[in-house]
C-alpha cells in the first residue's frame, strides 16, 4: 500500500510524514488502496448480527445488564463490527466488577498476543487484528500509551477511520484543537458514515471562533443524524448568538419544540431569536413569562434589562420609560446570578453595576427594597 505520491505505506515515519502534511494542508491526507470502511460496519454471522440488534434495543432503554450477553455473543461473533464492539466496551464498564474484568480480558488476552476467552482466532484476518488492537487502545490508562497505541495502529493502515477519530479525541482534550480539526477530517474522509467525527468537529471549529465551517459540519451532521436533539440545540445556539442567522435557527426550533412542548430553554432560545428578529415586545414578554414560571431564571432578567436599557431606549424621552423596569430587570439578576464562567462573572460583577449606575444618573436613586416580577412588565406609554 503507498499513500499518495508514492510513500510507503509502512514503516515508523509514515504516521509522522502524514501528521506533518495535515498541518501544512488544506485538508486530509488520503491514501491508496484504502480499506473498505464498510468491513468495520457489518456482520456477516447470522447470530451475531441477531445478537447486536437485540442488544441495540436493550441499550435504548438503559438496560445494560440485559444487553450485556448480546453485546459478549457479538463480539464473539462478530470480530469487525467496530460499533458493537464499543458498545460492549461501554456497557461493561458502566456496569463494572465482574462485567468489566471479564471485558478487559477478552481484550487483552496474554501476553503472547493470544485471548483469555478463546476469541484469538479472529487474528488471522487483518481486518479484525486492526479492530482489536484498537479496541485494547480503548482500554490504555492514560491518553499518552493511548495515543501511541493509535499512531501505530495508522502507521500500519492509515485508512482506519476509528482510530483517526479516537487520536482526534485524544488531542482534543489535551487542548490540541488544530490538530483535532485535522483528525477528526481524516476520520471523515475516510469513513463518511463516522457522523460522530463530524459533530465533534463543527464543537472543536466553534470551540477555535470558526464559526462558518462549524455551521457546515452541523449540517451535514443534522443531515445523518436527523434526531439527535442535543446537537440540533447546540446549532441553534450557534445559530442565534454568534451567527446571527435566525430563520435558520427558528425552522430548527420548530422542530425541538415539537419533540420538547413547554421547555423553557428552547423558549429563552426563542425570545432570543424574536430580539434579534427585531421584535423586541415579543422576546420581552416571552422572557417575562419563563420568568414567571421559573422565577430563578437570571438570564431570563438579564435579557429583559438590556432589551430595556440599550435596544428600547434610544433617547432621553425613552429612557425615563423603559429604565426604570431596566433597572427592575437588572437589580433582580443581581440578586438571582450564579456565575458559572468568566463572562457571566462580568456581567454580575462590572457590567450590571455600572448600568445601574448610569440610570440611576438619570432616574436619580433607587428607593425600592425589593423587586417583583411585576416591575418588569412593558412600560406604559
Amino acid at each position: 500500500m503507498t499513500a499518495r505520491g508514492g510513500v510507503p505505506a509502512s514503516g515508523p515515519g509514515l504516521l509522522l510524514l502524514l501528521l506533518l502534511a495535515a498541518g501544512c494542508q488544506t485538508g486530509p491526507v488520503r491514501v491508496d488502496n484504502a480499506v473498505d470502511p464498510r468491513v468495520y460496519a457489518t456482520c456477516q454471522d447470522p447470530d451475531g448480527a441477531a445478537a447486536w440488534q437485540r442488544a441495540q434495543v436493550a441499550l435504548a432503554r438503559g438496560d445494560d445488564a440485559a444487553a450485556l450477553p448480546d453485546l459478549r455473543a457479538c463480539a464473539e461473533r462478530c470480530p469487525r463490527l467496530v460499533r458493537a464492539h464499543l458498545a460492549y466496551q461501554d456497557a461493561a464498564r458502566r456496569l463494572g466488577g465482574d462485567a468489566e474484568r471479564a471485558m478487559v480480558a477478552f481484550y487483552v488476552g496474554d501476553a503472547t498476543g493470544g485471548d483469555a476467552n478463546g476469541a484469538g482466532a479472529a487474528a488471522a484476518d487483518a481486518n479484525a487484528a486492526t479492530v482489536r488492537a484498537y479496541l485494547r487502545a480503548r482500554l490504555a490508562d492514560t491518553s499518552y500509551a493511548q495515543s501511541n497505541a493509535l499512531q501505530a495502529i495508522l502507521a500500519r493502515d492509515p485508512s482506519f477511520a476509528w482510530a483517526h477519530l479516537s487520536l482526534a479525541r485524544v488531542n482534543r482534550r489535551q487542548g490540541r484543537l488544530l490538530q483535532a480539526v485535522d483528525m477528526f477530517a481524516a476520520a471523515i474522509v475516510n469513513d463518511a458514515s463516522l457522523h460522530e467525527a463530524r459533530l465533534e468537529r463543527a464543537q472543536v471549529l466553534a470551540e477555535l471562533g470558526r464559526e462558518e465551517e462549524a455551521a457546515v459540519d452541523y449540517r451535514a451532521y443534522l443531515r445523518g443524524r436527523p434526531d439527535d436533539d442535543e446537537a440540533m440545540h447546540a446549532f441553534v445556539t450557534l445559530l442565534l448568538y454568534r451567527l446571527e442567522r435566525v430563520d435558520e435557527a427558528l425552522a430548527l426550533l420548530d422542530r425541538l419544540e415539537q419533540l420538547h412542548p413547554g421547555s423553557a430553554a428552547l423558549r429563552m432560545d426563542r425570545a432570543a431569536a424574536l430580539w434579534r428578529g427585531k421584535h423586541p415586545r415579543e422576546a420581552v414578554e416571552m422572557y417575562l413569562g419563563v420568568l414567571r414560571e421559573q422565577p430563578g431564571r437570571a438570564r431570563a432578567a438579564l435579557n429583559i434589562g438590556y432589551l430595556y436599557y440599550g435596544v428600547l431606549a434610544r433617547d432621553e424621552a425613552s429612557r425615563r420609560r423603559f429604565w426604570p423596569a431596566a433597572r427592575a430587570a437588572f437589580r433582580m439578576y443581581l440578586t438571582l446570578a450564579q456565575p458559572t464562567d468568566g463572562h457571566e462573572q462580568f456581567e454580575r460583577t462590572l457590567a450590571v453595576p455600572y448600568r445601574l449606575e448610569v440610570i440611576g444618573e438619570l432616574l436619580g436613586p433607587d428607593d425600592r427594597e425589593t423587586v417583583s416580577i411585576d416591575q418588569l412588565d412593558w412600560p406604559g406609554a
